[in-house]
């Protein structure tokens, strides 16, 4: 058994399970290994947990990159920011990594707290220096590009509220809203 399998199983668990029910010892039997096999590999639950969420943030600070990073030809600035909160819903839905990540910065165990929100803050780093880099290299913004980028990031963090605790429904409900108010809001 991989430890890449290994740590997928673990995010399954910790995605539906939280962090308290998850147990070694059932991902162990799902892996098809010994509880002692697991130990080899992580000591501990919360090591494993470390582990997994350290990469699962440098995948997405590599998204992060490579989406807002790449020039697209012929694409505006409000079609980059809104196929990136799209793109930024999707995953959430479709990837248990990313679900992973965010659901775990919302509701970090007291345990793994401070680790978890050094690691989420470096994410933040990565998104923001992208998002103003962005806002930087457009004209007709009203705003400073680090006062556009404060309200692009806070705007996606009301809307990751709905992806964690609502529906994908009232993520793209609230989407509609508060992207035409936020677009409105910064223009010149």
């Amino acid at each position: 058994m991989s430890k890449k399998r290994i740590k997928e199983i673990a995010i399954q668990h910790f995605n539906r399970f939280g962090y308290e029910g998850t147990k070694m010892a059932q991902i162990a039997e799902e892996a098809g290994i010994r509880k002692q096999s697991l130990a080899y590999h992580y000591s501990s639950k919360k090591d494993l947990l470390l582990e997994v969420y350290e990469e699962v943030v440098q995948e997405e600070q590599q998204f992060v990159q490579d989406f807002l990073g790449i020039s697209t030809a012929g694409d505006t600035l409000e079609q980059r920011l809104y196929a990136f909160l799209l793109e930024h819903k999707n995953r959430f839905l479709t990837k248990p990594n990313v679900a992973f990540m965010y659901i775990l910065s919302f509701m970090a165990p007291l345990e793994v707290n401070d680790f978890v929100l050094a690691q989420y803050r470096t994410y933040l780093g990565t998104l923001k220096k992208e998002v103003t880099a962005l806002f930087a290299s457009h004209v007709g913004i009203r705003l400073s590009p680090e006062e556009a980028t404060l309200a692009f990031v806070t705007l996606m963090d009301g809307l990751d509220i709905q992806l964690v605790y609502e529906t994908r429904q009232s993520y793209e409900q609230a989407m509609a809203i508060t992207w035409n108010v936020f677009w409105s809001g910064i223009q010149s």
